[in-house]
């Protein structure tokens, strides 16, 4: 089960992509120093995709919270808006891609205040008084707000948290991040609706897309039973990501990494997960072809449309997927795999 730890944290989501290196070196007849460079760049090319799925994958327990950074903020303490989405366990769950009838968001997160123990709860009150402090003397500094804010979520106080966090937008009214966390404490408390507002305030005033508000606007849109606005909202924006992502070549290395934080083929899982939720089976069967054809070697594109098919009877077919999927995952993802197949 996914949780979190007493200390705000930043959730950095598990990419899951393959990397493919060019395995078809040219033959001619005989050797040559060319021939032989060839053949060594291949094979480092290979030692290297392995290295890099056994880093990528290697250390993965798809149940538990990921380990993630930490930034100061404000009274000696490591909280902030820009770090408090992982909360309320919104973690990497690849079960927030997959089709209607997998696993839900809701059933991988956690409820953060039954996981706190009574030493972290301590700490937790211990500074939200320091921050009230602050407010008292200074209702609308910035920072107090902040972190006021992100240790009651922290807590799960989220009805204190929404307050704290709509002073704050008034404040910061060009910060994504802050919208970003009243999106996250909304859909908390089932405001569904009020979620996806929050989210969509945040996609316009970020300098580039960002996968956290991608997927929390979308999860926002399918709870609040609006699977129709949630595929015209990523296939919009699956369109400007193709664009960033073309930009980013002729970018500074720094820009590049911001503009790149979004993996393509997440947003075409999460675009099958809303056709399927819409009941538009064969378009939701169709972007994950798309998927396949376009990266043949990911097994996400397998996985997600037998899941798809099994739920809709065609057991034979799924089961090719299943196995094709199972094929393809780096060794750690198998189990993962085998867990969808068998539902």
């Amino acid at each position: 089960m996914l949780s979190i730890t007493a200390a705000s944290t930043t959730c950095r989501f598990v990419l899951l992509s393959i990397r493919c290196s060019d395995s078809n070196p040219k033959r001619g007849f005989g050797t040559s120093t060319n021939d032989n460079n060839k053949s060594n760049k291949v094979r480092a090319a290979r030692e290297q995709k392995k290295a890099d799925e056994e880093k990528e994958f290697g250390a993965i327990d798809y149940d538990a919270p990921v380990e993630s950074e930490k930034k100061a903020i404000g009274l000696g303490t490591k909280v902030g808006v820009g770090v408090a989405v992982v909360v309320f366990g919104l973690v990497f769950a690849l079960g927030d891609f997959l089709p209607t009838g997998s696993v839900s968001p809701s059933e991988d997160a956690a409820v953060v205040g039954n996981q706190l123990s009574e030493e972290e709860k301590t700490t937790l009150q211990t500074r939200l008084r320091e921050y009230e402090a602050t407010l008292s003397n200074s209702p609308k500094d910035p920072t107090a707000l902040e972190g006021a804010a992100v240790t009651l979520a922290e807590l799960g106080e989220y009805t204190r948290a929404v307050s704290l966090l709509e002073d704050l937008t008034k404040e910061r009214p060009s910060d994504p991040d802050v919208f970003r966390l009243l999106g996250e404490v909304k859909y908390k408390l089932k405001d569904y609706e009020g979620s996806a507002g929050a989210y969509e305030s945040s996609a316009k005033v970020s300098r580039y897309l960002s996968f956290e508000v991608l997927r929390g606007r979308t999860n926002a849109l399918l709870a609040a039973k609006k699977p129709d606005e949630a595929v015209r909202f990523l296939v919009a924006n699956r369109e400007g990501l193709n664009k960033e992502n073309s930009a980013a070549k002729t970018k500074s290395s720094t820009e590049e990494s911001e503009m790149r934080k979004v993996d393509p083929i997440q947003v075409d899982l999460l675009l099958g997960k809303a056709y399927s939720d819409w009941g538009h089976v064969s378009d939701a069967v169709s972007v994950y072809d798309q998927i396949i054809s376009s990266h043949p070697e990911d097994f996400r594109g397998y996985l997600a449309k037998g899941i798809i098919l099994k739920e809709n009877g065609n057991t034979g077919d799924a089961e090719r997927m299943f196995i094709q999927a199972r094929f393809f995952a780096p060794e750690n993802a198998k189990a993962l795999v085998d867990r969808y197949s068998r539902k």
